[in-house]
């Protein structure tokens, strides 16, 4: 996970540390450390994704709202599809409804 400086004692991470008693008295530095590091990665990265999808969905509900102004029933279809997925991808990402991968 971690690599430890070289001064440092090196203590294997890789299968995660264990508390007897859930406690983190019993954790050392270095493995406090790589929890506390790993645990703000996937957070920053959750955040950053999930802002992503939103960002996404929003622009292809705006894309498919313009098609749905046209006067031809292809590109207004095709408005409809856009309205529909990009909706659903801002909602799941911000978990107002549950992922396709809980359907199944």
């Amino acid at each position: 996970m971690v690599p430890s400086s070289p001064d440092d004692n090196p203590v294997d991470t890789s299968t995660g540390p264990q508390a007897t008693d859930g406690s983190v008295e019993d954790l050392s530095e270095e493995e406090l450390y790589a929890i506390v590091r790993v645990a703000t990665e996937d957070a920053v990265l959750g955040a950053l994704g999930t802002l992503m999808f939103v960002g996404i969905g929003i622009v292809l509900v705006s894309w498919g709202a313009a098609l749905l102004m046209s006067a031809t029933p292809l590109p207004a279809a095709i408005g409809v599809v856009l309205v529909l997925f990009g909706a659903y991808l801002a909602l799941s990402s911000l978990r107002m409804i549950p992922p396709v991968r809980e359907w199944v």
